[in-house]
């Protein structure tokens, strides 16, 4: 920047007095726009003088370029002792350049008078010399008329750098490939934030559907279990609203979250369980509906939280009997978990009742489908008041092994039919 910034405030200068002067070289020799450049690859104790590849690179930092003694100079200024020197004629292209000056000689001044010879006196014109017979006048014109020989400019080559560093331009372009570099790095990691973003809302928003439609099937089990959890006494010490909120946690633990996992939806759970709660609180305080009377009659005994496994096999067969059906007991009805065996127009049926207020595990649906085989029944059913885990619920469908709940039973049994099942 320094070279441009001098030689544009040199071509603003006015030429002075020394414009009519007219140099040449004595010798091809190398001229540069540099003054710096010029002293350094004319200073005899400068160690890298013999260096090809600094002498190159130096000539090429410095706009240097080779004058031959044909060319013509004319001198526009001086500066630390070296004189600066343009073409002439000027030569587009060509900034002024700096020349060593010794190496440069005046050409417009007259030689020196010979000794013994006045000075001051006219100088006699020479004769021309007439051509000889024979001779082709057009070459002697040619040879009489010298021409002027052909102004030759030799540039060198700029040599391909060694080092990459040398230049600014190789520091340049390397902070240009680490910049570039560095904003793909930045647009490529807020891209993944942005989908990890997106994927985490989609995902919580799939979970809370999820456990929302979860929660509004078991609502008649939820409505029951607050119901029974503030209408009864208190268990060991706690009180009605810590017993619903075992109620709720167990709830949560056996019927949400596994349900939850099996999707790989399990991460989401702590963002939505606040929501999830609220939903069960919300559920569980609906009234309770009232019985269909066109299903149950008063002959059948209502049913209550407090009963027992007979009651409630009972109750269940006095259900199935209502919709036409006929029922026997095929176990012991004073066991946790009862087999009904009932039948209709030659389609039988088993169902398994299970009474205790824990979730029904996959186990019990294991234990309907061997009641199933050994009774060679045709449909399955297994029957609670308590919610099923997520592994019962899988096996009874790949199982065709009905689960429902006993506010389902009459109604079911009143619409399966025989070609329903075959």
């Amino acid at each position: 920047m320094r070279i441009w910034a001098f030689a544009c405030l040199l071509l603003c200068l006015p030429v002075h007095a020394q414009a009519g002067s007219a140099y040449r070289v004595k010798h091809p020799t190398v001229a540069c726009g540099d003054d710096l450049a010029i002293k350094a690859l004319n200073d005899r104790t400068n160690p890298h003088l013999t260096d090809p590849q600094w002498r190159q690179a130096m000539m090429v930092q410095g706009q240097c370029y080779t004058v031959a003694p044909d060319m013509r100079w004319e001198k526009i200024a001086n500066r630390n002792g070296l004189p600066l020197l343009r073409r002439n004629p000027a030569v587009p292209g060509m900034p002024p350049l700096y020349f060593m000056a010794s190496d440069i000689s005046d050409i417009s001044a007259p030689p020196p008078a010979a000794p013994g010879k006045a000075a001051d006196g006219p100088t006699p014109l020479p004769t021309p010399a007439m051509p000889a017979e024979g001779t082709d006048p057009q070459a002697t014109d040619n040879a009489a008329s010298p021409q002027a020989a052909p102004v030759i400019i030799a540039h060198t080559d700029p040599p391909a750098p060694t080092d990459l560093f040398f230049m600014t331009g190789g520091f340049q372009k390397l902070g240009s490939m680490l910049l570039s570099a560095l904003l793909a790095l930045g647009a490529g990691w807020i891209l993944w934030v942005v989908y990890r973003m997106i994927m985490a809302f989609v995902g919580r928003r799939a979970a809370l559907r999820q456990a929302t439609a979860l929660v509004e099937r078991n609502a008649g089990l939820l409505i029951q279990r607050r119901l029974h959890a503030h209408e009864g006494q208190a268990a060991h010490g706690k009180t009605p609203a810590q017993q619903w909120q075992g109620e709720v946690g167990r709830f949560c633990r056996t019927t949400l979250l596994p349900a939850l996992a099996h999707d790989g939806r399990e991460q989401y759970w702590p963002a939505i369980e606040r929501k999830v709660q609220a939903r069960i609180e919300a559920v569980s305080t609906r009234a309770r509906p009232r019985p269909d009377l066109r299903l149950v009659t008063s002959s059948t005994a209502p049913y209550h939280a407090d009963m027992t496994s007979a009651q409630y096999v009972s109750y269940c067969m006095g259900l199935l009997e209502k919709a036409d059906w006929d029922t026997r007991l095929s176990g012991n009805a004073g066991q946790a978990a009862t087999v009904i065996v009932a039948t209709k127009d030659g389609l039988s049926m088993v169902v398994q009742c299970w009474t205790e207020r824990r979730p029904v595990e996959e186990e019990t649906v294991r234990q309907c489908i061997a009641a199933r085989a050994g009774l060679s029944a045709r449909i399955a059913v297994v029957v609670s008041n308590a919610p099923y885990t997520q592994q019962a619920i899988q096996l009874g469908k790949s199982s065709r092994v009905f689960v429902l709940h006993h506010e389902e039973l009459q109604k079911f049994a009143s619409q399966v039919e025989a070609p329903q099942v075959a």
